[in-house]
């Protein structure tokens, strides 16, 4: 009977926790959408531009196809090549994005796609939010003193689900809005897809592992959005419609 008693025990205390833990979840991930805060690129003089475009980020960005489906439907709608190129590893958070200035100085992209804060709202192995914020103002700083030229575009990115990934990620919004802060500090672009996937339908939230969006969910979101901030700046504002039906993710 004790021995019984005690597995009783530890059983309630689990789904106590639990609870309180889904609980915890909640507070801190609130179900209303909040409004996106996109913030437009500065337009280019020169009609051939964008031509190179680089990618630099997470596993968001590494993954799928979506930088490439992005690529594409620019290249359809602006009437020049745009050649689209990666920076982007799993698990890597701002640290080693300023590892990686080399990298991207060295490509001369008209167009740099950043997005960093994934990992570092991680409470096991990213940073805190003062850091994050340090860091990626560094990053702006050197990009602008090295590619004066080139466009920047930082972008908030999908949300995550599930209990454990809430609570390995509970500020996520609060390092997403420290995104939207340095867009208008620093003048910058800022494409705000995290409300867009919290109020998307189910089926495109789908994010199998609760952290990486399902194959085909991110161009489908996120393609039809940027085409049109990327197009707008080209004077195409139309870019984008149609677009986000790529396979990648």
């Amino acid at each position: 009977m004790r021995a019984g008693a005690g597995a009783g025990a530890r059983a309630g205390a689990g789904l106590v926790a639990l609870a309180l833990a889904a609980g915890l979840a909640a507070l801190l991930w609130p179900r209303a959408p909040e409004e996106p805060a996109d913030r437009a690129l500065v337009p280019w003089e020169d009609p051939a531009r964008p031509a190179r475009i680089l990618a630099f980020g997470t596993s968001l960005t590494a993954r799928g196809s979506w930088p490439e489906d992005l690529a594409d439907t620019l290249t359809a709608c602006l009437g020049h090549p745009v050649q689209m190129t990666r920076v982007a590893q799993s698990g890597m958070g701002s640290a080693w994005a300023l590892e990686q200035l080399d990298r991207v100085v060295a490509a001369r992209p008209d167009l740099v796609l950043l997005e960093f804060s994934i990992n570092d709202a991680d409470l096991l192995d990213g940073v805190s939010r003062r850091t994050s914020r340090a860091r990626h103002a560094a990053l702006l700083a050197a990009l602008t003193r090295d590619l004066p030229d080139t466009r920047v575009l930082l972008m908030t990115m999908s949300p995550v689900t599930g209990v454990v990934r809430h609570l390995q990620r509970p500020w996520l919004g609060a390092y997403y809005g420290i995104y939207r802060d340095l867009a208008d500090e620093q003048g910058v672009g800022l494409a705000d897809l995290f409300p867009r996937w919290r109020a998307a339908p189910a089926d495109l939230r789908d994010l199998p592992d609760g952290l990486h969006p399902a194959p085909g969910k991110t161009a489908q979101l996120a393609v039809p959005v940027l085409a049109q901030m990327i197009g707008a700046a080209a004077g195409q504002p139309a870019c984008g419609a149609g677009a986000g039906t790529g396979a990648g993710g």
